[in-house]
């Protein structure tokens, strides 16, 4: 073999052991590719057993544990059976309750059972309905969370039964079963994380009193264990956050009050004192309780939104609708408004006070949310707190000036509140209050018309009281449509101010000697005022309205100044409107000012 084809044959040598290298290591990475996939399919990291050995070293008393069974309902469900869940297990309860009941009477038709076997086979089913419950709580929380609520509802069913229905325990005994009953309830909710149980509880607990009711009537002790149940649930709904327990003590407190007033409170406001101090006291403690607690979580809420979450009582939220998500959402801003208000109604019925008196009270009202809106605008996280509190406030000292004031003084502090609060508006661009300075001025408006086309002048025409204060209305108006952004809102003010002008000089002039001449006098001036203005501005829908004021002064002097005006006052009316057209055809393009002028 010669040197040329050593070497040639060295070189194929070389090149071969690279290929077969590179051969190799391509087979090497598919063999590891291969093998990371399989592990993760089995959700086995590669390295698990050196850190399961780490972990073992690290925490030896953890090293003998097993990790717990993951629950049945830890995959997601779809959502139609997510959907048939839900439901199911809540018909289901339902069903098996009615037919406890139907079961119950068909025993007592037959007369198999005794009351006393009767109240025996509820405690038993409540009690294995809650065991039932609690044991499969962990595994199945929605199916758990019914059986419990069922038997927490079939221990109420009994223990009404058994005081009512057939009279086995006393009143004392079956008033301490119900209450023992309620504060398992609680105890389960909040062990269980519950929402559901706490609602039965609160349910069961407030009408307690009705369902063990045998007539005698106790105020005392009615607002005393009311407001014990109603302080257990706000420190419940506090620590937990769960709305729709707050809203149900809400509904559940002021219905124990109003039925309290209705039917424990004699008919004359000087008899039983005592009792309606006692009531006025429960009301006083809804107000706190239903107003201030929750105001407070709000603050809680937003300093710490996670440790205060707030939650609803129902798991799934799916469930709940928008409208009904969107009021617990607005909870602690509702609330704020309307508790105050609910609390001063029930007040006025239990004692019979004077408007006046009432109205001083509702200032001091004005003076505590004024405070707290005040407080809370010295935050930037809590201005809404603070614009919802302002608008109480508002509310508040509207209902103090219609009881403080009425007639001419009251019409002219409304004006001045509506005027001011779309001043107020416009600074904190606060569509509520503008929203409710619009139904404030609404009401304004008819009450100003009323008063202008079907009241008489009092005393001399224009200057008197009455003129002056609806004059200032008028110019309220005019003022508030300057400030409106709307231009529809500004057009309908104006169109306000308009009609409420002509009422005002119809009114205060016809009462005079030849008064209707005058009232056309003064319609035809301000009319030919307006046109002026309208042509100068070059304002089409001012031209048009002023336009339309010239043809009903036209029409008046036809159909109102011919036959209730004497023949000179004729004459002067329509030779002088005459020329005023006239002059106003004749100089109408030079006092316009168009467009193509500017």
């Amino acid at each position: 073999m010669d040197e040329k084809n050593g070497k040639s044959l060295q070189e194929r040598v070389t090149q071969l052991e690279v290929v077969v290298a590179e051969l190799q290591s391509k087979l090497e990475q598919n063999e590891n590719a291969f093998e990371q996939n399989e592990q993760k399919k089995t959700h086995i990291p590669l390295d698990a057993p050196v850190k399961r050995q780490q972990a073992d070293v690290q925490n030896p008393v953890k090293k003998s544990a097993t990790k717990p069974p993951e629950s049945k309902e830890s995959f997601e469900l779809p959502e139609n059976m997510r959907s048939i869940e839900y439901w199911f297990n809540k018909i289901g309860i339902g069903l098996v309750l009615l037919g406890v009941a139907f079961l119950f009477k068909y025993s007592i038709d037959q007369g198999w059972l005794t009351p006393t076997v009767r109240v025996a086979f509820g405690l038993i089913l409540g009690t294995g309905l809650i065991v039932a419950g609690n044991y499969i709580f962990t595994k199945r929380r929605n199916f758990g969370q019914v059986l419990l609520g069922g038997g927490i509802a079939t221990f109420y069913i009994t223990g009404f039964a058994a005081f009512q229905l057939f009279a086995l325990i006393s009143s004392p005994l079956a008033f301490g079963f119900m209450i023992c009953v309620t504060l398992l309830a609680f105890f389960l909710s909040l062990k269980l994380d519950g929402a559901v149980l706490a609602i039965i509880g609160a349910i069961g607990g407030l009408g307690t009193p009705f369902l063990l009711y045998t007539g005698a009537g106790d105020m005392t002790g009615l607002i005393s264990y009311t407001c014990l149940i109603l302080a257990g649930i706000c420190a419940i709904y506090f620590y937990c956050g769960w709305r729709s327990l707050l809203w149900i003590s809400v509904i559940g407190g002021w219905t124990v009050f109003i039925i309290a007033l209705n039917r424990g409170l004699p008919a004359d406001p000087q008899e039983a004192i005592g009792d309606r101090w006692v009531l006025q006291s429960g009301i006083v403690f809804g107000w706190l309780a239903f107003w201030a607690l929750p105001l407070l979580r709000e603050l809680a809420w937003i300093k710490n939104p996670e440790r205060w979450a707030r939650l609803s009582a129902n798991y799934d939220e799916k469930f709940i609708t928008k409208s009904f998500r969107d009021i617990l959402d607005k909870h602690v801003h509702l609330l704020s408004i309307f508790i105050p208000l609910i609390a001063l109604a029930i007040s006025i019925f239990v004692w019979s006070l004077t408007y006046e008196t009432w109205g001083w009270i509702t200032l001091g009202g004005v003076v505590v949310y004024g405070l707290a809106a005040w407080r809370l605008s010295l935050k930037s996280d809590t201005k809404d707190l603070a614009y919802t509190h302002f608008l109480a406030a508002v509310i508040l000292q509207t209902i103090a000036l219609f009881m403080l004031l009425e007639g001419n003084s009251l019409l002219f502090a409304l004006a001045v509140e509506a005027t001011a609060l779309h001043l107020i508006a416009r600074q904190l661009s606060g569509r509520a209050i503008v929203k409710f300075a619009h139904y404030l001025f609404i009401f304004l408006g008819l009450w100003l018309l009323l008063r202008l086309f079907s009241d008489q002048t009092q005393g001399t025409a224009i200057l008197n009281i009455q003129a002056l204060t609806d004059l200032w209305v008028i110019v309220a108006a005019s003022v508030i449509s300057l400030l409106l952004s709307s231009y529809k809102q500004r057009n309908v003010y104006l169109l306000f101010v308009h009609i409420a002008i002509l009422g005002w000089f119809l009114r205060e002039l016809s009462s005079l000697p030849s008064g209707q001449g005058y009232v056309t006098i003064a319609w035809g001036v301000y009319a030919v005022t307006l046109l002026v203005i309208s042509l100068r501005l070059n304002l089409e829908q001012l031209r048009n309205l002023a336009t339309g004021t010239l043809l009903l002064v036209v029409g008046k002097l036809f159909l109102v100044d011919l036959t209730e005006l004497e023949t000179i006052w004729r004459v002067l009316l329509f030779i002088g409107f005459g020329a005023i057209f006239l002059i106003l055809s004749y100089y109408s393009r030079t006092l316009w000012k168009s467009d193509d002028k500017i």
